[in-house]
């Protein structure tokens, strides 16, 4: 009997999932969190939704990021680690961060 994880189709949806679910949610995250910082807005209710949307971010990148890796890859150090952490996480975070940015000043200079 094959377990759900050796089979070709979970590796398909694994790579799909590390590689482009979790960079695009944090390209996301990034984005929403800097655009939220900037516009000076704050209610609570917004400021609660970020806040867990912050917090999620961190913990998508340590669970299912480094500590999967961690998992399933043994051999590799903590260098090779926090590398891929950089590569699916922080690097996507950084760059819809950037984009929000780069939108504000747009919005910024146009007026």
């Amino acid at each position: 009997m094959k377990v759900l994880e050796e089979t070709a189709v979970w590796r398909l949806m694994g790579g799909c999932f590390l590689g482009v679910i979790v960079p695009l949610y944090h390209v996301l995250g990034g984005f929403v969190i800097l655009e939220f910082l900037l516009t000076w807005e704050y209610t609570w209710g917004r400021t609660l939704r970020i806040f867990v949307l912050f917090l999620s971010n961190l913990i998508l990148a340590y669970e299912f990021v480094y500590r999967e890796l961690e998992t399933t890859h043994p051999d590799w150090t903590a260098r090779a680690l926090r590398k891929s952490l950089m590569k699916y996480s922080v690097i996507p975070f950084s760059v819809g961060m950037t984009a929000a940015l780069i939108l504000i000043i747009i919005k910024a200079l146009g007026h």
